[in-house]
C-alpha cells in the first residue's frame, strides 16, 4: 500500500506538471529584450529545508552569495518560504510511505540500494514539483544540484518556450561517463575536473565566509559541555553514520589517545543510537554528540584542537575548510583529492586500523601549531567566499547563452523513424503467420 501510495504522487506531480495552460507559458514573440537584464538563475536543491549536510550548506551560501549581483531563485524541499524561495511539495528520502519498498538486491548490498533508491525518487518528485514554475519562470539558467533532478529536467526541455541552460554540480564525484546529460558541469577540484566530461566542465571550489570561520571566535562549548580547558579537544563534523563517514573509526582511534575528547556533531541517521552506545562504552563522558545549525558550527569548531574526518574519499569536503578557516588543523584521508584541497595537513591511511590514532598522539606541538597558522591563510588564499562570488557571476552569463539546441527532424531522424515503423510491422505480421 506504501508504494502504492508513493506510485500516486509520483504520477500526479507529472500530471500536474505537465497540465499548465498553454497560455501561462511565455512565447517567443512576447519574450522581453535580455540584453539590458540580469541573467536569471533557478537554483534547485531537494535536500535544503530537511538534510542538514555541505551539499545543502552549499546551496544556501551560493544564493546568499549571488543573489545581488544575478536575478536568482532558490528551488528548496522544505523549510519555510521567503522571498526569492519557494518551497516544492516532494516525496521526501525519509517519508514514511517509503518504508514498505521491495527491491530485488542481494542482502548485502539492501540497506545501501534502500538510500539510493530514497533519494531518486526524493530527486524526481521535486523535479516534477518544480516543472510549472520553471516552465514559466523564463530562466536563462537551470541550476541542479542532484543528478536525478537534472536528468528529469533535461528529458522535459522541449517543454519550454525558450530552451534554459542547464547546469549540474558534480556533487558525487561522478566520472563523466556517468554524468547526466547536461550543457556544463561544475566540478570542485582539480581531481575530479580531470575525469569529467571534457569541453563542458568548469572548476569552482567550494567556498567560506571568512567573517563567520575565523581563528577569533570565542567560545563557550567547553564550559557548556563540561569539557576541562586544558583537554585535548578533536571534532568531526558530520552525519553520524558508518558508511561514508565512518564515525565509528573515528570513535575506535580517539579512543587510543590517553585523555583525549572528542566532539561529534553532525546529523543523525539509522546508525546513530548504536554509535553512540560504542562511544559511551569506549570514552564514557569524553564524547559530546551533538546536531548543530551551520551558524552555530563556528563555536564548535573553536573549542577543539584538532579537526578529523573518517570518510576515505570526498567530493570535496566543506567541513576541511571550515576548520582550516577557523585555525584547527586536519587530520584526514591521504586521498589525492583532499590533499589537492586541504594542502597542508595530517594525512593518513584510514583503511588502517591505528594511523589516526598515531597522527593524533605522535604529531608534535610545533607541527599543530605550524598548521594553525596555515590553515587560515590557505583558505583566505584559495576558498574565501568573496573571491569565489565573480567567477559564479561569470560562469551562469556564460552558460546563459550555451544551451544546447533541441533535436531537430531529419533526414536521418526521418529513416530511423521508418525503420522503427517498419520493424513493428514485420513483427506484428509475423505473429498473426505463426
Amino acid at each position: 500500500m506504501a508504494s502504492e501510495a508513493v506510485t500516486a504522487t509520483i504520477v500526479a506531480a507529472k500530471v500536474r506538471a505537465l497540465q499548465r495552460p498553454c497560455d501561462a507559458l511565455t512565447t517567443p514573440a512576447s519574450q522581453p529584450d535580455r540584453s539590458s537584464r540580469r541573467t536569471r538563475v533557478a537554483l534547485l536543491c531537494s535536500g535544503l529545508g530537511t538534510v542538514r549536510r555541505g551539499h545543502e550548506v552549499f546551496a544556501r551560501d551560493l544564493f546568499e552569495l549571488v543573489r545581488d549581483a544575478v536575478d536568482i531563485s532558490l528551488f528548496k524541499g522544505g523549510g519555510a518560504p521567503a522571498p526569492g524561495e519557494t518551497v516544492i511539495p516532494h516525496v521526501p528520502r525519509d517519508a514514511p510511505e517509503l518504508d514498505g519498498m521491495h527491491l530485488c538486491v542481494a542482502p548485502k548490498w539492501h540497506a545501501a540500494a534502500v538510500q539510493v533508491e530514497r533519494m531518486r525518487v526524493e530527486g524526481e518528485t521535486f523535479a516534477y514539483g518544480a516543472l510549472p514554475a520553471l516552465l514559466v519562470g523564463d530562466f536563462d539558467v537551470l541550476h541542479c544540484l542532484e543528478q536525478e533532478v537534472c536528468q528529469v529536467l533535461w528529458a522535459h526541455r522541449h517543454l519550454f518556450a525558450r530552451t534554459p541552460a542547464i547546469l549540474w554540480s558534480n556533487g558525487g564525484a561522478l566520472p563523466a561517463a556517468d554524468q547526466p546529460p547536461c550543457d556544463a558541469v561544475q566540478e570542485y577540484t582539480d581531481y575530479n575536473l580531470q575525469r569529467s566530461a571534457r569541453g563542458r566542465a568548469f572548476l569552482i571550489p567550494h567556498a567560506v565566509d571568512t567573517r563567520r570561520f575565523h581563528p577569533g571566535v570565542v567560545s563557550s562549548f567547553r564550559q557548556r559541555h563540561g569539557i576541562p580547558a586544558e583537554a585535548f579537544v578533536v571534532i568531526t563534523v558530520g552525519s553520524i553514520c558508518y558508511w561514508h563517514k565512518r564515525t565509528d573509526h573515528v570513535i575506535r582511534e580517539v579512543s587510543q589517545v590517553p585523555g583525549a575528547w572528542l566532539v561529534v556533531a553532525g546529523q543523525e541517521t539509522p546508525d546513530t543510537a548504536a554509535i553512540k552506545t560504542l562511544g559511551r562504552e569506549l570514552l564514557g563522558d569524553r564524547v559530546i554528540f551533538t546536531s548543530l545549525s551551520h551558524d552555530a558550527l563556528p563555536d564548535a569548531y573553536a573549542a577543539a584542537d584538532v579537526f578529523t574526518l573518517g570518510s576515505l574519499f570526498e567530493t570535496f569536503g566543506i567541513v576541511y575548510i571550515e576548520a582550516m578557516a577557523m585555525g584547527l588543523p586536519v587530520v584526514c584521508t591521504d586521498h589525492p583529492n583532499q590533499r589537492g584541497i586541504v594542502k597542508d595537513g595530517v594525512f593518513v591511511d584510514m583503511r588502517a586500523p591505528g594511523a589516526l590514532a598515531r597522527a593524533l598522539r605522535e604529531t608534535p606541538t610545533a607541527e599543530w601549531a605550524r598548521l594553525r597558522e596555515q590553515g587560515p591563510k590557505i583558505v583566505q588564499r584559495d576558498f574565501d567566499a568573496a573571491s569565489v562570488r565573480q567567477r559564479y557571476v561569470d560562469v551562469y552569463d556564460q552558460v546563459a547563452g550555451q544551451a544546447r539546441p533541441l533535436p531537430a527532424y531529419t533526414w536521418a531522424v526521418r529513416l530511423k523513424s521508418n525503420a522503427i515503423n517498419l520493424r513493428r510491422v514485420i513483427r506484428r505480421v509475423l505473429r498473426l503467420t505463426a
